[in-house]
């Protein structure tokens, strides 16, 4: 890898990713669970057709759920021969919530053979105010994630839940999640760095909903003197998970798990760090529904200077959140700890 840019600030990501793109020569890939009809949207499907003009390949893979731009929307990016396809039209089925909830949730740019972009952020203007987590990367890393995006591709209308394998690469290694209730490959690897960390964890999700497997490993890693800091956002754009996460807040607190609300806006990155050895980032979040229902892309990696500039990007997410306070968490009214449960109960068809 030659080069490496942590980025937060949407406004600023998107005008990189267009100068990439009008850089272009061969090929634009992207990937996103949601493309937008909407001023950010209208930025690059200008730029795209101008791409498109000068005959650099284009693929773009939308999740059919997620994203309101329709295939009207790209008439014209398609007339000049730009592939447009739409991740599992919506379907009716038995298990229709389970189903049709198996979205594509991965976020990919890539710029010919060089540029790849993973992390949180989405097409829309929905998020220019959000704080996320991109990592642009420069460099030989960037075939393997093509083939990650061209093997996703391939199964873009496929229901039989085909195997996306993960790609090891050196010191790295691409995550390709597919729905699965008793294969979870990434809440595997949550597990297993949670359980091998010996000094620090670093957690920021937009949606903190761990399982009892994280849950514990995360309660034990603090008895072996492990500090543990997870930040999530004071308020979501989902109160139907804010409420939900109540119920795990307080016991782990009270088992030493530092919990920070992150209160400017919303936090929609999705990172961890584990002492000074591991980073894990990409598209899901620490929750049921990435970890069982949606296709997602994570990226992990040993790279020193690159953990180094997550840390910093983890301290400066810090330095804008309030405590997690347990005697108000405690306090808390029977009403909301009744909707708590029955939120509960019903989780798997949100």
């Amino acid at each position: 890898m030659k080069d490496f840019t942590v980025m937060s600030e949407p406004p600023k990501i998107y005008n990189e990713m267009i100068r990439d793109i009008l850089n272009a020569k061969k090929q634009i890939l992207l990937e996103t669970y949601i493309y937008d009809n909407d001023e950010v949207g209208d930025k690059f499907k200008k730029v795209l057709i101008k791409k498109a003009k000068q005959g650099v390949k284009i693929k773009l893979l939308l999740d059919a759920w997620g994203s309101d731009a329709k295939i009207e929307y790209f008439k014209e990016l398609i007339k000049l021969g730009a592939e447009v396809r739409y991740f599992r039209e919506i379907r009716y089925f038995i298990r229709i919530f389970s189903k049709n909830h198996e979205r594509n949730h991965r976020k990919l740019l890539i710029i010919d053979d060089q540029i790849t972009y993973i992390g949180s952020l989405n097409i829309t203007k929905t998020c220019l105010n959000w704080r996320e987590l991109v990592l642009k990367m420069v460099g030989d890393i960037t075939p393997k994630f093509i083939k990650s995006f061209m093997k996703s591709w391939e199964l873009y209308g496929d229901f039989t839940g085909k195997k996306l394998k993960s790609i090891i690469y050196r010191d790295y290694e691409i995550i390709n999640e597919i729905p699965s209730y008793y294969i979870r490959i990434t809440e595997d690897k949550y597990s297993k760095l949670i359980k091998g960390a010996k000094k620090e964890i670093m957690i920021e999700t937009p949606y903190f909903l761990p399982s009892t497997r994280l849950r514990t490993a995360l309660s034990k890693a603090v008895e072996k003197g492990v500090k543990v800091k997870i930040i999530i956002p004071y308020n979501s754009n989902a109160k139907l998970v804010d409420i939900l996460r109540n119920e795990y807040l307080g016991d782990l607190h009270k088992k030493g798990v530092e919990i920070y609300y992150f209160t400017p806006g919303f936090l929609h990155s999705k990172l961890m760090i584990v002492d000074n050895n591991f980073f894990l980032l990409g598209s899901s979040n620490l929750d049921y529904r990435s970890f069982i229902y949606l296709y997602e892309i994570n990226f992990i990696g040993k790279n020193k200077d690159i953990i180094n500039d997550l840390k910093k990007y983890f301290s400066e997410t810090l330095s804008k959140t309030i405590p997690f306070k347990y005697e108000k968490w405690r306090r808390r009214s029977s009403f909301k700890k009744i909707l708590e449960l029955l939120i509960y109960r019903i989780r798997h068809y949100l």
